[in-house]
């Protein structure tokens, strides 16, 4: 290993240095960000298709949240900057579990134009997604339907759990490789 790839406690390192540690975080962001838009983009959501179309694409995209998920507690443990790489793992697990429940409602929108209270496009999709998320629920788009308001609860009962015990699953791994880095430094 070169010196700059040696695991070495934060506080050492040179400006320089933690400034290109940052700029590889946003990048990688970035890059798994964009991942996430375009696989948003490709999920049909055509109210024309046969039901089980969309529903095999929604459990598709559980499915790879979940590897995902998994694989993120993986390259935290392993990581040289723990924390840095939970920060990335819970801004990406957080985008596609925006990203399901916006393909979910633009569907439903399209599918029942009635669903809600304006017909959604894929934005406004993802901007009730983001309100139901965070609570905050202005009330400009509102689900009319039982299966829409449905959607919602489930949305928002996920949404509980996820913070609960995804950010304390994330967050917990990384002390636990700072944990485990300390011990092998000290010898123990």
């Amino acid at each position: 290993m070169d010196t700059d790839q040696q695991a070495v406690p934060e506080f050492d390192l040179s400006r320089r240095q933690k400034a290109r540690i940052v700029l590889e975080s946003l990048a990688r962001m970035f890059v798994g960000l964009a991942f996430v838009i375009v696989m948003m983009r490709l999920v049909p959501v055509d109210p024309h298709l046969n039901l089980w179309i969309p529903i095999a694409m929604g459990i598709v995209m559980l499915l790879a949240f979940a590897w995902y998920f998994r694989l993120q507690l993986r390259r935290i443990h392993l990581a040289q900057f723990p924390r840095i790489q939970a920060t990335e793992a819970l801004l990406l697990l957080v985008a596609m579990f925006l990203a399901f429940f916006t393909v979910t409602y633009y569907g439903m929108s399209l599918a029942e134009p009635a669903s809600f209270s304006e017909t959604l496009d894929q934005f406004s999709a993802f901007y009730f997604a983001v309100t139901v998320l965070d609570t905050v629920g202005f009330g400009d788009i509102t689900p009319v339907t039982i299966p829409a308001r449905s959607v919602a609860m489930v949305q928002m009962g996920f949404d509980i759990a996820f913070i609960a015990v995804a950010v304390r699953i994330v967050t917990g791994t990384a002390n636990q490789a700072l944990r485990n880095r300390s011990e092998q430094a000290n010898g123990g």
